[in-house]
């Protein structure tokens, strides 16, 4: 029953978001620049994020295991909803490593949660999602799948010397600058085509293609791609 409330309050707020109107461009401004920056600072702020998770004292598990990931996904803000039900949603960014420690070029993902499994007074907030095994990195190439319906999920560990039951995914958070234990089970992750295709100035880009292929890069992303790499080796 928990389960079919929050997958009700993600759908919700998916269809709450779509129907949003979108903000007005300023009077002369080139709406496809304005779109590029935005994607530009995305991947800018999961550098960041990416880095606040490094610096943190209690993120020890994290650091231990990035070597061993199949994937990040990085949303630098959750925002909360504002229905009935409450949720939040957020943008974000993965990245897949292969075999050998390279990690891939960024494609783009929206992550909705409901409000059940968050910690009260949550308003906005740093996540991760580290994905451990095959069967969860392949879920992200489908356009959209429920965490802990479609992929195992569960609170990323934390401190020195910690054990973790085996999962797909491991979901890590911090809320104001503090590691909190949140849980996005039940929420919801959605290819952002139309962001993809604006980041890499290519119609119909999959994320199989970004993830895994050699065709597309964008150089805005270096800086990120490098620090993930040094980080897992």
């Amino acid at each position: 029953m928990r389960n079919r409330w929050v997958s009700l309050a993600v759908v919700l707020l998916f269809v709450t978001l779509s129907a949003a109107p979108t903000r007005a461009q300023p009077a002369g401004q080139d709406p496809e620049k304005t779109a590029k920056q935005d994607l530009d600072r995305t991947v800018t702020r999961a550098l960041w994020t990416f880095r606040d998770f490094q610096k943190d004292p209690r993120m020890t598990w994290f650091r231990a295991n990035l070597r061993y990931a199949k994937g990040l996904l990085i949303v630098p803000v959750m925002y909360k909803g504002g229905f009935f039900l409450g949720g939040y949603t957020g943008h974000g960014v993965l990245l897949a490593q292969d075999r050998d420690g390279n990690w891939s070029q960024p494609a783009f993902y929206d992550l909705l949660a409901g409000s059940f499994g968050f910690q009260f007074g949550f308003a906005t907030g740093q996540i991760m999602l580290m994905i451990m095994t095959d069967t969860g990195l392949r879920r992200f190439l489908d356009d959209k799948f429920h965490l802990g319906a479609d992929a195992s999920i569960g609170v990323g560990p934390e401190g020195i010397g910690a054990k973790a039951e085996l999962f797909d995914i491991f979901s890590f958070a911090r809320v104001k600058g503090l590691f909190a234990g949140v849980s996005v089970e039940g929420g919801g992750v959605i290819v952002n085509r139309s962001r993809n295709e604006t980041y890499y100035g290519r119609p119909g880009v999959l994320p199989a293609d970004i993830l895994f292929g050699k065709e597309f890069r964008n150089v805005q992303a270096d800086s990120l791609i490098q620090t993930l790499t040094e980080a897992s080796r």
